[in-house]
């Protein structure tokens, strides 16, 4: 009688073996799903990160930006003030003094990433160019700049004014119907 007891109970009974396994696979899905989360929470977390910094650094250009535009009208003065400056003033040391400061602003400004929008001679590009007179000139070209025009790290912030040339023969044409009217 004693084998007979050894055989069908080899130490463990088929039905505890069975929930065991159950509870095993059940366990292993749990695992699974909790690395499933905590993966998607690391790259929620590091997704939040890199937007976070991205705004950061949007919010510091868009200051500097404001700052630099504000600074724009006195730049513009101080170009006029250095052009409108008599013969026997453009030697002086005071008038010296203005031009040190005014390449100084320009030079802090371009190390930011301020740079100057070419206009004059160029084709008229209304992305970069704002149109306030037309004249007679090259057809589409920008024959004179009004006020200076700025990109900030390559956006622009302050389009040139500029007069467009309408063509030489056109001038003469426009000027006269003008005079009929």
């Amino acid at each position: 009688m004693v084998e007979s007891n050894e055989a069908t109970e080899p130490g463990i009974e088929q039905e505890d073996i069975e929930s065991l396994q159950q509870a095993l696979a059940a366990e292993r899905e749990k695992a699974e799903r909790y690395l499933a989360n905590w993966q998607r929470t690391q790259a929620d977390f590091a997704n939040h990160k890199q937007r976070t910094e991205q705004e950061k650094k949007e919010t510091i250009e868009f200051a500097n930006s404001a700052l630099i535009c504000s600074l724009l009208p006195v730049i513009d003065d101080l170009e006029r003030a250095i052009a409108s400056v008599s013969a026997e003033l453009a030697e002086s040391s005071w008038t010296e003094g203005i031009r040190l400061i005014y390449n100084k602003i320009r030079a802090i400004l371009e190390a930011q990433g301020l740079t100057e929008i070419e206009a004059r001679g160029e084709p008229f590009d209304p992305r970069v160019h704002e149109a306030i007179m037309q004249r007679r000139g090259q057809e589409g070209v920008v024959v004179e700049e009004t006020q200076k025009g700025y990109r900030f790290k390559d956006k622009v912030i302050r389009p040139s004014l500029v007069t467009v040339g309408m063509g030489v023969g056109k001038g003469k044409t426009e000027h006269k119907t003008q005079k009929e009217k």
